[in-house]
Protein backbone atom coordinates (compact mmCIF):
# COMPACT_ATOMS: atom_id res chain seq x y z
CA UNK A 1 0.00 0.00 0.00
CA UNK A 2 2.53 2.36 0.76
CA UNK A 3 4.20 1.65 -2.34
CA UNK A 4 0.91 2.55 -4.15
CA UNK A 5 0.91 5.79 -2.54
CA UNK A 6 4.18 6.93 -3.38
CA UNK A 7 3.87 5.97 -6.91
CA UNK A 8 0.87 8.11 -6.64
CA UNK A 9 2.31 10.87 -5.14
CA UNK A 10 5.74 10.62 -7.85
CA UNK A 11 2.81 10.71 -10.73
CA UNK A 12 1.62 14.07 -9.27
CA UNK A 13 4.67 15.37 -8.39
CA UNK A 14 5.23 14.98 -11.94
CA UNK A 15 2.18 16.01 -13.44
CA UNK A 16 2.72 19.66 -11.46
CA UNK A 17 6.96 19.75 -12.44
CA UNK A 18 5.79 19.78 -16.19
CA UNK A 19 2.61 21.71 -15.63
CA UNK A 20 5.30 24.60 -14.41
CA UNK A 21 8.01 23.27 -17.16
CA UNK A 22 5.38 23.94 -20.07
CA UNK A 23 3.91 26.93 -18.35
CA UNK A 24 7.70 28.81 -17.77
CA UNK A 25 8.62 27.61 -21.40
CA UNK A 26 5.56 29.45 -22.71
CA UNK A 27 6.45 32.68 -20.86
CA UNK A 28 9.90 33.03 -22.41
CA UNK A 29 8.64 31.88 -25.77
CA UNK A 30 6.63 34.92 -25.05
CA UNK A 31 9.21 37.43 -23.55
CA UNK A 32 11.63 36.22 -26.60
CA UNK A 33 9.07 37.14 -29.48
CA UNK A 34 9.43 40.94 -27.64
CA UNK A 35 12.93 41.16 -29.28
CA UNK A 36 11.13 41.22 -32.75
CA UNK A 37 10.12 45.02 -33.11
CA UNK A 38 7.26 44.00 -35.12
CA UNK A 39 6.46 41.62 -32.95
CA UNK A 40 6.79 44.07 -29.99
CA UNK A 41 4.81 46.64 -31.96
CA UNK A 42 1.99 44.04 -32.53
CA UNK A 43 1.79 43.11 -29.02
CA UNK A 44 1.23 46.47 -28.09
CA UNK A 45 -1.61 47.49 -30.48
CA UNK A 46 -3.32 44.27 -29.27
CA UNK A 47 -2.65 45.39 -25.51
CA UNK A 48 -3.72 48.20 -25.51
CA UNK A 49 -6.64 48.17 -27.56
CA UNK A 50 -7.87 45.34 -24.99
CA UNK A 51 -6.98 47.46 -22.18
CA UNK A 52 -8.65 50.50 -23.88
CA UNK A 53 -12.02 48.07 -24.42
CA UNK A 54 -11.81 46.99 -20.80
CA UNK A 55 -11.80 50.28 -19.71
CA UNK A 56 -14.16 51.76 -22.32
CA UNK A 57 -16.79 48.96 -20.93
CA UNK A 58 -15.94 50.34 -17.26
CA UNK A 59 -17.12 54.08 -17.99
CA UNK A 60 -19.90 53.97 -20.25
CA UNK A 61 -21.47 51.02 -19.22
CA UNK A 62 -21.02 50.82 -14.71
CA UNK A 63 -24.56 49.10 -14.48
CA UNK A 64 -23.82 46.74 -16.92
CA UNK A 65 -20.77 45.30 -15.65
CA UNK A 66 -21.48 45.68 -11.77
CA UNK A 67 -24.18 43.27 -12.77
CA UNK A 68 -22.31 40.67 -15.12
CA UNK A 69 -19.56 41.02 -12.07
CA UNK A 70 -21.95 39.93 -9.45
CA UNK A 71 -23.04 37.30 -11.89
CA UNK A 72 -19.30 35.77 -12.14
CA UNK A 73 -18.76 36.23 -8.66
CA UNK A 74 -22.18 34.05 -7.82
CA UNK A 75 -21.57 31.43 -9.94
CA UNK A 76 -17.96 30.89 -8.65
CA UNK A 77 -15.16 32.59 -6.94
CA UNK A 78 -12.57 31.43 -9.20
CA UNK A 79 -14.16 32.96 -11.90
CA UNK A 80 -13.90 35.93 -10.52
CA UNK A 81 -10.34 35.65 -9.46
CA UNK A 82 -9.62 34.72 -13.18
CA UNK A 83 -11.09 38.24 -14.57
CA UNK A 84 -9.41 39.75 -12.10
CA UNK A 85 -6.06 38.05 -13.26
CA UNK A 86 -6.53 38.40 -16.73
CA UNK A 87 -6.59 42.53 -16.26
CA UNK A 88 -3.69 42.23 -14.39
CA UNK A 89 -1.89 40.29 -16.92
CA UNK A 90 -3.25 42.30 -19.45
CA UNK A 91 -1.73 45.58 -17.39
CA UNK A 92 1.09 44.04 -16.90
CA UNK A 93 2.09 42.83 -20.14
CA UNK A 94 1.56 46.47 -21.31
CA UNK A 95 3.62 48.08 -19.36
CA UNK A 96 6.56 45.09 -19.64
CA UNK A 97 5.93 45.37 -23.10
CA UNK A 98 6.38 49.61 -23.29
CA UNK A 99 9.63 48.53 -21.32
CA UNK A 100 11.22 46.47 -24.24
CA UNK A 101 9.93 48.96 -26.81
CA UNK A 102 12.80 51.52 -24.65
CA UNK A 103 15.08 48.89 -24.23
CA UNK A 104 15.03 46.32 -26.41
CA UNK A 105 17.97 44.53 -25.24
CA UNK A 106 16.42 43.54 -22.32
CA UNK A 107 16.16 39.84 -22.01
CA UNK A 108 19.77 39.21 -24.31
CA UNK A 109 22.86 40.18 -22.71
CA UNK A 110 25.93 39.79 -24.66
CA UNK A 111 28.47 40.56 -22.20
CA UNK A 112 30.94 37.25 -22.72
CA UNK A 113 33.76 39.78 -24.17
CA UNK A 114 34.09 42.65 -22.51
CA UNK A 115 36.55 43.71 -19.52
CA UNK A 116 34.12 44.45 -16.63
CA UNK A 117 31.38 41.98 -18.30
CA UNK A 118 30.49 40.68 -14.41
CA UNK A 119 29.69 44.53 -13.26
CA UNK A 120 27.55 44.69 -16.39
CA UNK A 121 25.39 41.86 -16.10
CA UNK A 122 24.92 42.79 -12.72
CA UNK A 123 23.58 46.12 -13.87
CA UNK A 124 21.73 44.61 -16.71
CA UNK A 125 19.94 42.24 -13.85
CA UNK A 126 19.41 45.03 -11.79
CA UNK A 127 17.55 47.09 -14.63
CA UNK A 128 15.29 43.74 -15.73
CA UNK A 129 14.54 43.26 -11.77
CA UNK A 130 13.18 46.88 -12.03
CA UNK A 131 11.53 46.84 -15.14
CA UNK A 132 9.85 43.30 -13.98
CA UNK A 133 8.92 44.91 -10.75
CA UNK A 134 7.12 47.76 -12.32
CA UNK A 135 5.67 45.88 -15.12
CA UNK A 136 4.15 44.25 -11.68
CA UNK A 137 3.24 47.85 -10.42
CA UNK A 138 1.47 48.74 -13.58
CA UNK A 139 -0.84 45.60 -13.53
CA UNK A 140 -1.87 46.26 -9.87
CA UNK A 141 -2.17 49.49 -10.76
CA UNK A 142 -4.58 48.87 -14.01
CA UNK A 143 -6.77 46.94 -11.52
CA UNK A 144 -7.04 49.29 -8.74
CA UNK A 145 -7.87 52.12 -11.13
CA UNK A 146 -10.53 49.77 -12.99
CA UNK A 147 -12.07 49.32 -9.67
CA UNK A 148 -11.72 52.62 -8.31
CA UNK A 149 -13.53 53.97 -11.37
CA UNK A 150 -16.09 51.11 -11.54
CA UNK A 151 -17.25 52.40 -8.02
CA UNK A 152 -17.15 55.46 -8.66
CA UNK A 153 -18.98 55.73 -11.42
CA UNK A 154 -21.63 52.95 -10.11
CA UNK A 155 -21.49 54.00 -6.78
CA UNK A 156 -21.37 57.70 -7.43
CA UNK A 157 -18.39 57.94 -4.14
Amino acid sequence: MRDWIRARLDEYEGRHERRDEELAALVNKHVDALSNRRTLKTYISILAVVNALIWLSVIVFPREVAAGWTTATDVNDRLGFTVIAIIFGIGMWLSYSLFRLKYPDLEDPKFEDEIFASQKYSDHSRKRWRIWLFSLVGGVLNVLLLVLTEAYRYHGW
